[in-house]
Parts: structure tokens; C-alpha cells; sequence
């Protein structure tokens, strides 16, 4: 089921994941990052369960991680920050084309993410020395890779990697990689990263090493019944987090979509039985009490601005000139709330041009609503991204509306009347905002 990684010809060389069903791979991460407070360190353990090959010629993979955060000040005292497990099935070519899907996104945020570990290989090896390239599709981050022909005299065939983000200019960041195949078992078995930040509290340089760990076979009956239960519980998280964002807008449904909840996760408790998937659900029912007195609570303080009249104010943007509501009367408005150390303000600003963009030509205005304390964050920021709306300096205007959270998005009638109130990033944000402004005018 695997592949025979055949570099005997020096002009038909192929190589590609060798990815054998009922094989368990375990995958460690060691991290550091030094920043002017102290020293992170973060532990990761990865294990990849390879279930079956897929009809399509690729295979699914069942794939746990957990992880360990712990901060050591100046005075060497270790804090534990954070520690944290999910799980996830995705699907791999033995190119390294993988199957996406929101459960495994879910895990990006881990140094064993496992795209980053296995990389999208090249079509062919014709040159000496070659690149090619692969753009994330859920945040567009881009991965440059290099490397040299495979030599078949050498076990080991060295990928260099230049991670690109859209955060980069903004925090003075760059990463580097190089990831260690090996020819033989047709596998990386070790990585190392380099990185470095210059802006933001954890500004610093970072460093991570990733090992293969060891191969062991799969408990197939076992894998088959964990997989079964998983399937269910991944279900389950995604219809719980579909009623609770529902719940969040449609504020009249609250009571029926609490109960509707609440039913859901008591029909599925009696269906899961392992511990390490029991455990997440019972979590879920546990935190279920809080996370409708959350959204209850978010409700009731937005019920202060939406369908109200807009509260008047003024301000000035970053080129001297003054703005005020009474401007844009007739027009629907967008108040789009960030600041520099805000990645998800950073990250939804290009979704934001496009919407400048898609209405250009209509009775809209976008404006954005900067509310750093210094003025050379949002100036360096604005040069850097090149927004085609204008910015406020506006960090009056989040008392005005009660705004605590970023990003937060705020959609004014032509009228003067707040009708809809988005709090967050969303990689469907373009979409959401474009229904929401085009239904008002």
C-alpha cells in the first residue's frame, strides 16, 4: 500500500510519501522562543494512525496531538501558559496533497501541524537545483521550498523552506525550515525552525527541532472503533458551534437553540465510550451553562446599538482631514475596529479592500477604526497594507459602541441606524459582510 522510493536512475527519480495502512506514526516537537520577558517552551507529541486507502488512491489518516506551554521568566521561574489536545482525520496523497478540511485547519496552530511536516513535493526533479511553491487556502500564507536534485548515493534529501504570511511586515517576522527526508522509509524524520519576530510583546527569535519518534503498528479493531467514535464527536462539535453561532444572530431563537444544544450532546454522551474522545465531550456538556451566558450577555449589550440610532461622532484620519457621521449620511457605512498587535485585525484587512473594492461604485463606505495608543503602530501598518478606505483615529469611537473585542465590524444603515454588529475573523468574512451591506441597500 506503500510506495518503493526508486532513485536507482539518475534521470527517473520519484520520490514520494511512503504511506502504509495499519503503521502509527509518532512525531515530537521541542520549541523555544526568547523574547525580552523570558523563555517560551512548547512540547508537542503528534501521532498519525494511517486507517485506509481511500477509492482516490490516497489515505486517511487519523491524527492526535497535544501540546504544552510553559513561560520561564528572568529569574527562572516555569509558569505552565497552556496545555491543550486535538484531534482531527485528513486525507494524503503521497505528493503531499492533502485532503482539507475544518477539523484539521483547526490544528494550524500547532508546530506539528502536519502539512508543515509534509510538504507538497515536486512533479519531477529535471534540474540540478529547483523551487517551487504552495499557497495555504484557508489564511494565504505562501511556502517557498528549494531544493537539490536527490542524490542516490545519500539516504537523506534536504527540503529548504521560506514560510510567508500576511503578518510578516506588519511584526517584522520571517521563518525558515529545513525538513529532513528520508529516500528510504519515504518519510520526514526531522525538521528544524528558525524564526524571527521584531514587533509585539513576544517579539523575539524562535526555534523548534521535530523528530520522528518511531513507526509502530495499529491495534486495527481498536483504530476501527476510535475512528467510528471520533467521527461522531467531530460531528457533534461542528453542529454545537453551527447553534451557538446561529444563536449569536438570531438573538429571538436563544431559548430553542439552548435546548437544541443541549439535546445534542445528550443523545451523543451515551454513543462515546474512549476516555480520550470522552473527555472533549464531556468538556463540551460542562462548558455548554457558560457559553450561552456569554452569548446572552454579548446579546443583551449589542441590543444597546443595533436598530438604534447611531451614536454622532467625529474624528480625524491619518492625513490630517476631519470625519463625522453626518458625512456619510445617505451611505451604508462599514466601521471596521483593529490595532497592530491584533493578528486577526491583520488578517481580515485584505477581506476588508475587497469589500472597499466590490463596492466602490454603490452608496458605501468603508472606513476603518484604528485604536492604538501610538500613532506610528497604525502608520506603519497602513504603509505596509495599502488600504484603498480611509482610516479614523478612533479610539474614542469604541466607547461609543461598547466595542471590547477585535476585530469588531459595525454596519450602519443610510438612515444612521446600526443594523448588524460582527465580532471576529472569519475565513468567509468577504461573503458575510458583502450579504449583510447589500441587504441594506
Amino acid at each position: 500500500m506503500g510506495h518503493a522510493q526508486d532513485i536507482s536512475q539518475k534521470d527517473s527519480i520519484f520520490i514520494g510519501y511512503n504511506i502504509e495502512v495499519g503503521k502509527r506514526l509518532f512525531y515530537t516537537s521541542k520549541g523555544k522562543l526568547e523574547y525580552s520577558e523570558g523563555t517560551l517552551e512548547s512540547k508537542e507529541r503528534l501521532e498519525v494512525m494511517i486507517l485506509k486507502q481511500n477509492p482516490d488512491g490516497s489515505h486517511l489518516l487519523l491524527l492526535r496531538i497535544s501540546s504544552l506551554i510553559e513561560n520561564i521568566d528572568k529569574k527562572g521561574k516555569r509558569e505552565s501558559l497552556q496545555a491543550r489536545s486535538d484531534q482531527a482525520f485528513c486525507s494524503l496523497r503521497s505528493n503531499g496533497r492533502f485532503t482539507r478540511n475544518w477539523a484539521l485547519d483547526n490544528l494550524a496552530q500547532y508546530d506539528l501541524f502536519l502539512p508543515n511536516l509534509f510538504p507538497p513535493l515536486p512533479e519531477g526533479f529535471s534540474e540540478d537545483i529547483f523551487t517551487w511553491e504552495f499557497t495555504d487556502r484557508l489564511f494565504g500564507d505562501k511556502d517557498q521550498y528549494s531544493a537539490e536534485k536527490p542524490n542516490p548515493e545519500e539516504r537523506s534529501w534536504i527540503i529548504h523552506v521560506t514560510h510567508h504570511t500576511l503578518l510578516d511586515e506588519v511584526y517584522l517576522m520571517n521563518q525558515k525550515a529545513d525538513i529532513y527526508f528520508d529516500i528510504i522509509k519515504g518519510l520526514p524524520i526531522y525538521k528544524k525552525d528558525e524564526g524571527i519576530r521584531g514587533h509585539g510583546r513576544y517579539a523575539g527569535t524562535s526555534s523548534a527541532t521535530v523528530f520522528l519518534d518511531s513507526i509502530t503498528d495499529l491495534d486495527t479493531l481498536w483504530a476501527q472503533q476510535y475512528a467510528r467514535e471520533l467521527t461522531i464527536f467531530l460531528s457533534t462539535d461542528s453542529t454545537y458551534n453551527h447553534i451557538l453561532h446561529q444563536a449569536e444572530i438570531n438573538p429571538e431563537r436563544l431559548i430553542p437553540m439552548r435546548k437544541d444544544a443541549e439535546n445534542l450532546l445528550s443523545s451523543v454522551n451515551a454513543r462515546i465510550t474512549i476516555p480520550e474522545i470522552k473527555t472533549p465531550l464531556n468538556n463540551m456538556i460542562n462548558q455548554l451553562p457558560k457559553d450561552f451566558e456569554q452569548i446572552t450577555e454579548q446579546i443583551h449589550k449589542m441590543a444597546k446599538y443595533v436598530n438604534k440610532p447611531s451614536p454622532n461622532w467625529k474624528a480625524g484620519d491619518f492625513n490630517g482631514q476631519r470625519h463625522s457621521l453626518d458625512d456619510y449620511r445617505g451611505k451604508v457605512i462599514l466601521l471596521d475596529f483593529w490595532y497592530r498587535a491584533c493578528p486577526w485585525c491583520i488578517r481580515a484587512m485584505p477581506m476588508i479592500k475587497q469589500v472597499a473594492e466590490y463596492f466602490k461604485e454603490r452608496p458605501v463606505v468603508v472606513l476603518g477604526v484604528n485604536t492604538d495608543k501610538n500613532r506610528e503602530d497604525a502608520l506603519f501598518v497602513i504603509q505596509k497594507t495599502n488600504p484603498n478606505y480611509v482610516n479614523l483615529s478612533g479610539r474614542d469611537l469604541t466607547k461609543k459602541y461598547g466595542v471590547a473585542n477585535y476585530p469588531t465590524f459595525i454596519i450602519i444603515d443610510r438612515n444612521g441606524f446600526v443594523r448588524q454588529i460582527r465580532i471576529g475573523y472569519e475565513p468567509k468574512l468577504f461573503d458575510a459582510l458583502v450579504e449583510m451591506i447589500e441587504a441594506l441597500l
